[in-house]
């Protein structure tokens, strides 16, 4: 891996004095160095390359810089805070997210040998693997094999915070990536891995090879309401909302056409399976996003013909699809769908607010106790997210968008 000099006037290896302050009251050096250096030393043994280590944001998953570029690639001894590591180069992560086991991890993925493994804070998996061959990065239920231009959160780093409604990550401890098994990295063949799986689709159906027709969310005809708050839920994840936004790079593709097939996958699974209003979609993203993040222009956009389009809109045969809140579905929630959307907005509106905030808040017109509840649904659905504001007194908990990258003031 070849590196380019760094630029030392906006380091971002270092925190700034406040987070560095607050980093180590909370967690302490020690805690938070020598896991990195345990990892560092099992990687340089496995005769890979070590500066593969990128700053992230304190207390988040979020990286600093723009971690595919190997400027921003580090020796773990260069960092402070939490850190992520990059896959690739002879490194392979097979990243574990079963948490109720019930996904079905490939028998496959079971037998392959121990090797050195990290506990995440909501009981998964990273383990590591050195290769000899190049291997495709390949996104499952049960996790994911990230191969190339994709990063883990690194042992000793520390959430504080998360959208898991059965998890609290802002307890002590509670949010700490740990070494779970320190052992040499197991080398393996990338035949050892299981293969993307084929999945069965849906019959082709006919979509829109207009380019022009679709300006915003309201272009959109569907059979089901609420696309606004579907694609707010969608956009709710960090790698999905690469895929829309086009940086395909980030979310660890170097061809547009398969990303382009990804983003139509997940696309379907929040738009009931519906390959026109998926196309209709993609077109949207494109228009807002025409370029990706190596500069060339959106396969979708340029490709106007419908066997590309078709193709890309083949949905498979999802087990279930995205319920936003209530949508008429299912028994009727303990609030109303009314006072689900004034909770909604009003959170949008202040954010990051209390329940208090929000209750008195003059387009909210319902009592505390329904609103927390409103609150909590949206919680569920992965709409909202909340955390302590450590700042006010008593510590109360905030509420905050789920895609919003970065809260102020916290």
């Amino acid at each position: 891996m070849t590196r380019t000099n760094h630029d030392t006037d906006s380091d971002p290896r270092n925190l700034s004095s406040q987070d560095s302050t607050a980093h180590s009251s909370a967690n302490g050096l020690t805690a938070q160095t020598e896991p990195r250096t345990v990892l560092s030393s099992r990687i340089t043994a496995a005769g890979l390359d070590v500066e593969r280590f990128v700053p992230l944001c304190d207390g988040t998953k979020k990286s600093r810089v723009d971690h595919t570029n190997s400027a921003h690639q580090y020796p773990a001894d260069e960092l402070d805070g939490n850190y992520g590591v990059m896959a690739g180069d002879g490194l392979v992560i097979v990243d574990i997210d079963d948490y109720s086991g019930n996904q079905g991890v490939p028998d496959s993925i079971e037998a392959l040998p121990a090797t050195f493994t990290v506990e995440t804070p909501h009981g998964g998996e990273h383990r590591y693997y050195a290769v000899n061959d190049i291997v495709s990065n390949n996104q499952s239920e049960w996790g994911e094999i990230r191969a190339a231009k994709q990063y883990v959160v690194g042992p000793g780093s520390e959430l504080d915070a998360c959208s898991k409604s059965w998890h609290d990550c802002s307890a002590d401890d509670a949010g700490r990536y740990a070494v779970l098994d320190d052992r040499p990295l197991a080398h393996i063949s990338p035949s050892a891995l299981p293969e993307r799986p084929t999945q069965q689709t849906n019959p082709p159906t006919t979509v829109s090879t207009d380019s022009s027709d679709v300006a915003c969310l309201d272009d959109i005809a569907a059979p089901f309401g609420k696309l606004e708050t579907r694609l707010r839920a969608f956009l709710g994840d960090d790698r999905r909302q690469a895929l829309w936004e086009g940086r395909y790079s980030d979310a660890g593709y170097d061809d547009r056409s398969q990303a382009e097939a990804e983003l139509a996958y997940h696309l379907g699974w929040f738009f009931e399976s519906n390959a026109e209003v998926v196309s209709k979609l993609l077109t949207l993203a494109c228009e807002q996003y025409p370029t990706t993040d190596w500069n060339e222009p959106r396969k979708w956009r340029v490709r106007d013909d419908d066997a590309y389009r078709v193709s890309t809109c083949e949905l498979p045969d999802y087990d279930d699809t995205y319920t936003p809140p209530w949508s008429g579905r299912g028994p009727r929630p303990e609030v109303s769908q009314v006072t689900s959307d004034k909770v909604l907005a009003a959170t949008f509106e202040l954010y990051p607010a209390t329940v208090d905030e929000i209750a008195n808040y003059e387009e909210v017109d319902v009592c505390r106790e329904q609103t927390r509840k409103a609150l909590e649904e949206l919680r569920d659905h992965e709409i909202l997210a909340r955390e302590k504001d450590t700042m006010q007194p008593g510590k109360p908990y905030v509420y905050y968008p789920t895609f919003e990258e970065e809260l102020n003031n916290i």
